[in-house]
Parts: C-alpha cells; structure tokens; sequence
C-alpha cells in the first residue's frame, strides 16, 4: 500500500536531477579531467565576475573590463558550460561529453569572444582594423561569426531552457528577414542579411545588449551570494527557524513552508530551486499534519514562485527594471517591496483557512507558551519601559539642546541602550524566570532594541566619517570582523542545527531561542547588503560585491572558529571550509548558465524589435482589439504574460513582454485618461511572468513540488493557481492604485496603505477561498470580495459621489495655476498626432508649483502656450523639462482643462466597507455557534 502512495514520489537523487536538469545542467561527467575542467570553468566564471563588480581593477589598474569587453566574456563562459553540462536530447549521454558538444562548446565560445578579442590595439595593429571602426559595415568574417555565433546561441537556448524560448526567437528573427512579405499592419521594408548581423550580434541593440549587460553586471553577483549563503548552512538555518516559530500554530508546517520559502525567495532566483530546497522538507510535515499531496505542493509552489517577487534579488528583474525604467534600484525595492509582503500575508492566512476547515493542528512545541494574558501584558510592559527610557533620554538631552550633532545623538543612544541592558541585567538578579516571563516580552524587547540599535548605527556611521576620513572602510572592516568573531562566539554556545530527515516523524518542533541564536552570524552579509543598497546608497553591484566577500570570508573561517569556541578538534576545518568555498563558487556559476543565455537570447527579441518597429504596430492591434480600454488592454497583456510564461524563464518572459508591451499601456492609459506609471506597468508584466511558473499546463514549479510530494502535477498546478489568485489581483490593483506601489505617499502614509491593504487582501482571500469564520455562502463570498476592493480603491465610488475634477477654460490656465494649491495637479486633455501622423487624445498632468504667479508656474513646467481662434494651443516644451517629460509638444490643441475639486475624503467609504465586514462577521458566528451545538448533540447521541 505504501509503495502506491509513493510511487509517484522521487528519491532525493532523482530531486537533485530534476534541478540539474532545469536549473544547473543535468549531465555528470564519470572522466575526472572533464568533470574537473566544467568545475574549473565554473570556478573562474565566479573568480572572473567577483574580479569585476570589484573596486580592486580600478586600484591596481589592472584587469579593467568595460561593460562591453565584459559581456562577450561572460556569455562566452555561459555557452561552453551550457554545451559541456546541458545534454542535447533525452537520449543523450550524460555520463560523457560527445565529441559534437565539445566542439559545438569551443564554437561557441570563439564566436562569443570573437567582440573581446578583436576588438583589441593587438588584432589592429595586425589587420590594419578593429570592430569598433566597422559600425554598421560588417565585414564577410563578422558576418560569419555572427551567423553561427546566433545558431549556437539558439542550439544552447534549447537546451538550457527547452524550445520554447528558442522558437520565439526564431519567429522575431524570421520577421525581420521576412517583413516585406508580411500581411497588412505587420508588413515592414525589411533589412539586410550584414545589417540583421551587425544589429543582433556585433552591436549592442542585440544579444549583447540591456538585458545580457544586467546579467553580467549585476544578476551574477547577487546568484553567487545566494549560493554562498546556501553553502554556508543559511538555507537549513531560514527553514528550522521558520518552523520554531511557527509550526505550532493550525497548519503549521504549512505557515512554516510560506515563511521559510520567503527567507530563501530573498536569496534566490530560481522558483524550481527553491521548491525543491524547502519542498523536501515542508511538503512531507504538511503531509503529516493532514494536508492532502496536491495541496501540500500547492502550497510550497505559491510560497516559492512568490520568492521571485520579494526584493532585493526578485529573480533578476530587479535589476532589469533599474535599466529599463531609468530609476534607481532603491526605487525599484521600494515600489516592490508592500505589494510582496501583503501578497505572503496573504498566503500565510490561506494556509490559515484551509488548516481551519480541515481542523488541522500544528506540531508539539519545544516549551509551553506564556498565556495570552501574560504575553499581551509582557508586550505592553517592555514597550513602554522602552519607550519610557528613549523618551526620558531624548527630552533631557533636548532640554540641554545637545542634540545637535551626530555624536550626542549616537551618546544618547547609547545611554539608552545601557540603560535598557542595565535594567535586564538587574531583572535577571532580582526575579525567577517566571516573574520575568510575565513583565518582559522577548519579542519586544528584540524589535525595540534593533530599531534603537538601527539609528545607533546611523550616528555612529556619520560620527565615524567625520573622525576617520579616508581610513572609514579599514575601520569599519574591523568592526565588522569583530562584530562577526562576537556573533559566532554567542553562537557556538548553541547546539549546531543539524540537517533532519523529512521522513522520520518529527516529535517535537526546535526550540525557537536556541534556533535563531545559532545562526545569527548569517544575517550578517544580509544586513551589510541591504545597509549597502539601502542606506549608503552604493550601486548593486559594489553591495552585492561586499556582501559576497563577507560571505567568502565567512564560508573559510566559521567552522576553525566554531570549532574553537566549542573546544573541538581543529583539524580538518580549514580544508572543508575551503572546499565548501569552491563549492559555492562553483554552483553559482552553474546556477548562473540558464539566466545568462536566457538574457542573450532574448535580447535576440528585443533586437527584433527595436530594428523592426514591430512596437508601435502592436500598440495599434492591441488598441484596436481593446478598442482603447485599458482594462482590456491589461487582460491581454495579463494572457500574453501567461502564454509566454508557460515555457519561458522568469526573466525572458519579463523582457519580451515589458519591451513590447509596457510602453504600449503608459501610452493607451495616457491617451484614455489614466496616467499609468511606469514601474506600475513593469512590475504587472513581471507578476504575471512569475504567475506562468504556477500555471497549468506547463507551470515547471508544479511539476517540481508533484515530484517531491507524489501528487498529480496537473492539479497540484490547478490548486496553486487558486493559492495564487490574490497575486493575480495585485497588478491590477496597483496600477488603478499606485499608493500600493509608494508612488508619492508620505511614510505616516505608506503605514497606513500598509495596514488597510494587508486587511484587504486578507479580506479578498477569506471570499476567494469561500472560508471566513466558517465555510461562507456565496453571496457572502461575494460581500467579502466588495469589501476588499473598497478597501483597495475607496475612490472608485468616491469618483461617482463627487466628481474629482471640474472642468475650466483652457484659455484661463494662467489664472487657474495662480489660484490652485500648491502641491496639486491640473489634468489637461488635448488633440495631438502620433509617430505616423494619425490623430490621438492624451491626457497629462500639470503639477502646480509654488512660484508666485500662475505665469511663473507654467514657465516652471516649460510649457509655451498661444491662443489661435480661440483654442489655447501648445507652442512646445522646453528641453528636458517636466513638460516635455509629460508628453506636451509642439500644436497640441487643448480640449479641455480640469481642476481638482475639493471631494470629500475617500477613506470615508472605509465605514460601509467595515460595517458589511461586520455584519458578515455577526452571522458566521451565530452560523459556528449553531454548528458546534449541533456537532455536540450528535456526538451525544452517538455516546
């Protein structure tokens, strides 16, 4: 009977496999010289990139590589390996590498690096020319070169990544040859045969072009932390202290799976990875506590394919969206980051759900929890002592206004700090543990004190600047080395977390002190990343570099250190921390082979694209299916996300769909009256490229979590897409909604977007899952699902109460920008021309500024206006202004002028939403109440 059950469960071998096979290259060499040559390789990959996101070339002037001298390298890396560890069919040999691929390998790799090396002073002073001097007059070698050079490229894309990518790159090439021949809208002049070459390979419009050069720049670095990370013991560390934490709760192996895919989501950018580095160990506790094989998969695909949307990493796309938008990867995070973190809310309270409708209980704790009583008096109690101590601190320091400077801001912290730890020190002495347990709440007093501890480090980093000068970096290289031999000292007096076995029964669930304390030294690359990224504002690439060196250097010395402090044997540790080093280093090469050809050979599509113009002729057929409705016109792109998704990666499918599409939805939104930011329109793309790994038929996640749990791929897909509705609802929400996004909100602002938005979508997913308090009728569901999106867009319906805008003169738009407010937003509609000379209606924003005269405020904008037979028209923008940034331009005739009106707030809606939310409450109760009455007589009568 067991056999059955399990028989369409896989061996952890044939797990480690299916990753090869997806991710790393499923094919291992027996011959030791090949297998050693793929690691070497692998190796020197790593080596080559930490070299040149390094600020070490630029010191010792040696080993400098451009951008462009680095891209060639880096696909040229990516190909060999790709040809050596990525078998051509099912039947190929995979213990052995065919003569065929070896010199497909070495093909491929010359063709690469046939725009490094000959474009060098050497190959000039030998052949009388260099690549750079033959802009657009290739010569027959370059052509030749390139030719195969984008064969071998679509031969690799197979392999690495299945057909599906390749042939979408072969329809865009295609197209470009063959556009005369095109029907109708599609048809184009066509190019060259040396002008398709030159563009898609020798320039850098093509394959080496945004896309690949985020890859080499930036993607590598952040792959290669992840896999140090994993390597040092982090991703077993993230999962014991999600299951400490939370497995005692309804589901809760289930909660523990969403939280500990989360944690390793921050690092990694592979959804199929990450499904079968946490599924191994959550999906069979989810089996255990009663969750069914196909849920229990559903469950680890929605929480690992929603690691792909947390920052920093976010599946490469972060970074993409750094260059395609044009704004700074802060931004980027900071757009990201709610819409990820209520989006795992929301998948923590489905597991809720479904653990409540099938009276699910979580896993024996380590202790006995402090009643809620206690715990909720514990929480007030150190809050306010806390609060008590920093207060006192800062109005005393107030009082003597010592708070000028930067050093008697970091010495008040400091006196705080001493005086909390004086306190808990003198608790410790005078009390039993179960005194203390009552009036200090751990969880409090950790958040206080980190974020206390958090501006101490901000002082203490100005004060440090001020004093040190140029040797800050020494200094704080020091300090961090001391921080790091303290924290692994505190450390070491923990057991060490030892690797469990998913399939022996678990008694009873780690202890949750003991387990976050024995991994704290982890946290530390990931706080040097974000403080790089977020604070001292450094590009990603130089934060992912220190990061990464922290974690190498982490990797060679934690285990000499932990056997040191344990007083254990210190023979051998050097060694295996040096060899797990090159492990790391190797596997984030082998991890990176799939992205970096995904990059090349999609830039191969947006080459076609840029040289064709097919762009604005899709934004022709997609206005005309949509006939100029933006919601149809997301619906669409929602489809085509998911189309493309279903056989392409991540982040192929972010680059194909946001260069043909995102700039056709600012543009219809605008000329529809919706002004739709960018990064809106990029991150909807991306959501529902990641919506394509879930996704039946093809969603390669769903396959991965069906492997490890024995269940039905099809349905463990079907039930995650229902998991994974809430992220469906999310893009659309912020693109009508950009608060969701932080667009323009003040941070009192953005916690309360937080809040509300959190309840929403908490709200929406009770109706989407039909369970609120009880299994919920239909209507109710429906109710729910009412209140949620009122909650979300309150100013839908207040749209419909009062009117946002009244409309004005046009000619009167000196005096309206004089007597509007400052601060806010005239919206002008007007009648333009588009690139092919067909008339359009756009509408734009006119921010009102604060100059004294309205003239002077639209002189501010840079926009030039005239009157012509009565119709105020546009005389043209000035250069680089926030006019020309809006769209205005040259006779453009204004047809109407709106000013916001002084509308009610909309949070007011807030009140019948909640009402209804409570009437629903009110009758599931009464409904659970009549339930568990009826459940008790018949348990009597059956007794």
């Amino acid at each position: 009977m067991s056999e059955d059950k399990n028989a369409g469960q896989l061996s952890a071998a044939e797990l480690e496999d299916l990753v090869a096979s997806t991710d790393t290259g499923g094919r291992n060499p027996t011959s030791r010289q090949v297998a050693l040559l793929i690691a070497g390789v692998a190796l020197a990959w790593s080596l080559f990139q930490v070299w040149i996101a390094s600020p070490l070339p630029y010191m010792f002037g040696v080993g400098v590589f451009s951008s462009r001298e680095a891209r060639p390298i880096h696909l040229a890396f990516a190909l060999f390996l790709a040809y050596l560890v990525f078998p051509a069919f099912r039947t190929s040999p995979r213990r052995s590498v065919p003569l065929a691929d070896w010199a497909l390998a070495i093909g491929a790799t010359a063709c690469a690096l046939y725009l490094f090396v000959f474009d060098t002073a050497l190959i000039k002073s030998l052949l009388g020319s260099r690549l750079a001097e033959r802009p657009n007059a290739p010569n027959t070698t370059d052509v030749v070169v390139s030719v195969f050079g984008i064969l071998f490229l679509l031969e690799a894309t197979r392999r690495s990544l299945g057909p599906p990518l390749m042939i979408v790159a072969m329809v865009f090439l295609g197209y470009t040859f063959l556009g005369p021949y095109a029907p109708g809208l599609l048809a184009w002049k066509g190019a060259s045969f040396n002008a398709v070459a030159f563009h898609q390979w020798l320039s850098t419009e093509g394959v080496f072009g945004i896309a690949l050069g985020v890859s080499t720049d930036l993607v590598f670095l952040f792959v290669l932390f992840g896999a140090l990370l994993d390597k040092a013991g982090a991703g077993n560390y993230f999962i014991k202290v999600a299951f400490s934490l939370m497995g005692h709760f309804s589901g809760g192996p289930a909660k523990a799976a969403v939280v500990a895919s989360g944690m390793t989501g921050l690092i990694s950018g592979s959804s199929i990875a990450n499904v079968v580095t946490t599924g191994t160990f959550t999906i069979p506790m989810m089996r255990r506590v009663g969750f069914s094989r196909e849920k229990a998969g559903a469950v680890e695909v929605a929480s690992s394919v929603n690691g792909q949307i947390m920052p920093p990493v976010m599946g490469a796309a972060a970074f993409l969206m750094v260059e395609y938008i044009g704004i700074s990867y802060f931004e980027v995070v900071k757009h990201a980051f709610l819409p990820a973190i209520i989006s795992y809310i929301a998948l923590v309270y489905i597991v809720h759900l479904e653990a409540m409708r099938q009276g699910m209980e979580g896993l024996p704790r380590a202790n006995e929890p402090k009643p809620l009583k206690w715990a909720m008096i514990s929480f007030g109690v150190t809050v306010s002592v806390l609060l008590a101590i920093a207060g006192g601190v800062y109005y005393l320091f107030t009082a003597f206004q010592a708070l000028g400077s930067m050093s008697n801001r970091l010495l008040a912290v400091a006196i705080i700090l001493g005086l909390v730890f004086s306190l808990m020190a003198l608790l410790r002495a005078r009390t039993d543990e179960d005194m203390r347990a009552k009036v200090v709440s751990t969880g409090a007093l950790v958040l206080g004190v980190a974020t206390i501890s958090a501006f101490g480090l901000f002082y203490f980093m100005d004060v440090l600047r001020a004093t040190a000068g140029g040797a800050t970096s020494w200094v704080v290289a020091a300090l961090l080395l001391g921080t790091y031999v303290g924290l692994v000292r505190y450390c070491a007096t923990f057991p060490k977390l030892e690797l469990d076995d998913p399939n022996e029964p678990v008694v009873r669930l780690p202890d949750p002190g003991p387990t976050v304390k024995s991994g704290l030294h982890f946290l530390l690359p990931v706080l040097v990343l974000i403080w790089c990224l977020m604070v001292e504002r450094l590009s990603p690439s130089l934060s992912a570099f220190w990061a990464t060196a922290l974690m190498i250097f982490i990797l060679v010395t934690q285990r000499p250190l932990f056997a040191m402090f344990r007083g254990q044997d210190l023979s051998g540790t050097v060694k295996l921390g040096w060899t797990e080093l090159i492990d790391g280093l190797i596997a984030g090469a082998r991890n990176m082979i799939g992205i970096g050809i995904a990059t090349a050979a999609a830039g191969i599509i947006v080459g076609a694209v840029s040289q064709t113009g097919v762009g604005s002729v899709l934004a022709a057929l997609v206005e005309f299916l949509s006939q100029g409705q933006i919601l149809l016109i997301l619906i669409f792109t929602a489809i085509l996300s998911l189309i493309l998704g279903m056989g392409l990666p991540t982040t192929a499918n972010y680059i194909v769909v946001s260069s043909l599409l995102a700039p056709v939805i600012v543009a219809l939104g605008q000329q529809n009256g919706l002004i739709v930011p960018l990064v809106a329109v990029h991150l909807f793309v991306f959501y529902f490229g990641i919506m394509a790994d879930v996704t039946p038929p093809v969603g390669l996640a769903s396959f991965a979590a069906a492997a490890v749990s024995g269940g039905d791929p099809i349905r463990t897909g079907f039930v995650a897409f229902f998991y994974s509705l809430r992220t469906a609802l999310l893009p659309f929400l912020f693109i009508f909604n950009t608060d969701l996004l932080l667009i323009d909100v003040t941070p009192v602002e953005g916690a309360i977007v937080f809040v509300v938005a959190t309840l929403a979508i908490l709200i929406f997913t009770a109706g989407a899952q039909g369970f609120f308090i009880v299994r919920s009728r239909l209507w109710e569901s429906a109710v729910l699902i009412l209140v949620a999106f009122t909650l979300f867009r309150p100013g839908f319906w207040m749209d419909m109460v009062a009117a946002p805008y009244t409309n004005v003169d046009p000619l009167t738009i000196e005096e309206t920008l004089e007597a509007a407010t400052p601060g806010t937003e005239l919206r002008a509609t007007v009648a333009a021309i588009d690139d092919v000379g067909d008339p359009i209606t756009l509408t734009m924003m006119i921010p009102v500024g604060d100059e004294p005269t309205g003239a002077e405020r639209l002189e501010a904008f840079g926009l030039l206006v005239f009157e012509q037979d009565g119709k105020l028209v546009s005389d043209g923008a000035s250069f680089d202004s926030p006019a020309q940034d809006a769209g205005f331009d040259f006779d453009q005739t204004f047809l109407s002028l709106e000013v916001p009106t002084s509308q009610p707030p909309r949070e007011l809606f807030y009140i019948p939403a909640i009402l209804l939310l409570g009437a629903i409450y009110v009758i599931q109760r009464h409904r659970r109440t009549l339930l568990g009455e009826e459940r008790a007589r018949e348990r009597e009568a059956a007794a």
